[in-house]
């Protein structure tokens, strides 16, 4: 069970780190009318999402995992290489892609849009924001260890809580510094815009790697 948490702890600051465009968003949110609300409504939406694959575990759990060489168990590892294969397709398409340097000011047209629009709606946003590629991987994990559904929903919520640890941060500075919330806020929006792209390109060439290996591992053993 120990290694278990270690991985999907794991899994969940990669997810974490993996989204820097929900960090921009949720600072964004919380300079809008009725910030706190909508950031926290994005935070539920991206749990929910969650929630819903931990239950869609729970009901797997049904299934003969005890063995890596069950069909359930190499579906799983299956799940796990194609889940690589697609971060590092990502991640090299990327790469490619031609980089400019992001102004700090900019944002996209359909955040600006949710000024406007009820605060329930970014439980949607926070929804569809979710990294679901290892957000599935955890899952996967969870399923392959075979254990209990008292553990599997541990499991589960360890995953959920350390995936939201850059989402939720900005809550916390409003909620801790209201005063210089908005100062370090922008100072952070900033340093995301600015490094977000190297820091995609790393974490998922390295977890799209690591996805490959123990996927492929597991199928061979």
């Amino acid at each position: 069970m120990g290694t278990l948490l270690l991985e999907v702890a794991a899994l969940g600051v990669a997810a974490a780190l993996t989204s820097p465009g929900s960090v921009v968003t949720v600072i964004a949110l919380l300079s809008m009318s009725l910030g706190i609300r909508r950031a926290l409504a994005f935070i539920v939406g991206w749990l929910f999402a969650i929630a819903v694959i931990a239950v869609l575990v729970l009901v797997l759990q049904g299934q003969d995992f005890s063995s890596k060489h069950t069909p359930p168990s190499r579906a799983a590892s299956w799940v796990e290489v194609v889940l690589g294969c697609l971060l590092l397709v990502v991640a090299a398409r990327a790469y490619r892609r031609p980089h400019e340097q992001p102004k700090s000011q900019s944002q996209p047209k359909w955040l600006a849009r949710l000024d406007r629009s009820h605060w329930t709606l970014e439980v949607v946003v926070g929804l569809v924001m979710l990294s679901y590629a290892l957000t599935l991987t955890a899952a996967a994990e969870i399923l392959k260890a075979n254990v209990g559904p008292g553990d599997a929903a541990v499991a589960a919520f360890v995953f959920a809580a350390t995936s939201i640890i850059t989402i939720a941060a900005p809550l916390i500075i409003v909620a801790r510094a209201p005063d210089r919330a908005a100062s370090v806020l922008a100072s952070w929006k900033d340093w995301v815009l600015v490094h977000s792209r190297s820091i995609v390109l790393i974490a998922l060439m390295l977890i799209g790697a690591a996805l490959i290996a123990k996927g492929a591992y597991d199928l061979a053993a």
